[in-house]
């Protein structure tokens, strides 16, 4: 009885919980996101690669904070970690290192306010602190939720 119950109120509730996030694809460099609602003036963004073998899992956790938010367009910045959950099966540790995103979400389309073009650039540094990169990325998001959040006057 307690399972019927537990699946009732999930399912009562996915519709609440979905309407909560937003999907973000990057085609070029294979990740996926998912993140709290972007318009929000701070917002959390958990990445995963795909198109990787399940030693190497890399994920990345950031909370972002929207600078400048417009209706058009949100500027938007945000410090993270890299991780590998499958290291620790490895005996290796598991953050790969340090980084810093900048990006812009632009809303193009009226009719389609969910839809957002993304772009990010992000200076990434291993976790011993001795070499890294600047990554650069593209890509599309749909936020599932409705509800418009007054951009800020600036």
């Amino acid at each position: 009885m307690m399972r019927i119950f537990l699946v009732l109120l999930c399912f009562i509730s996915q519709n609440q919980l979905v309407a909560q996030v937003a999907i973000s694809y990057f085609p070029i460099q294979s990740i996926l996101s998912l993140s709290t609602p972007t318009d929000k003036r701070l917002f959390a963004d958990f990445k995963l690669e795909t198109n990787n073998f399940i030693s190497n899992l890399n994920m990345e956790i950031s909370p972002k904070f929207n600078f400048k938010r417009l209706d058009k367009i949100n500027y938007y910045g945000g410090l993270g970690i890299s991780l590998n959950p499958a290291n620790s099966f490895a005996n290796l540790p598991l953050a790969n290192g340090y980084f810093i995103d900048f990006g812009i979400r632009a809303k193009p389309f009226e009719k389609l306010h969910n839809l957002q073009v993304v772009f990010e650039i992000s200076p990434y540094l291993n976790k011993e602190f001795n070499g890294g990169n600047l990554r650069t990325r593209i890509g599309l998001a749909w936020n599932f939720y409705n509800h418009k959040i007054k951009p800020s006057i600036q």
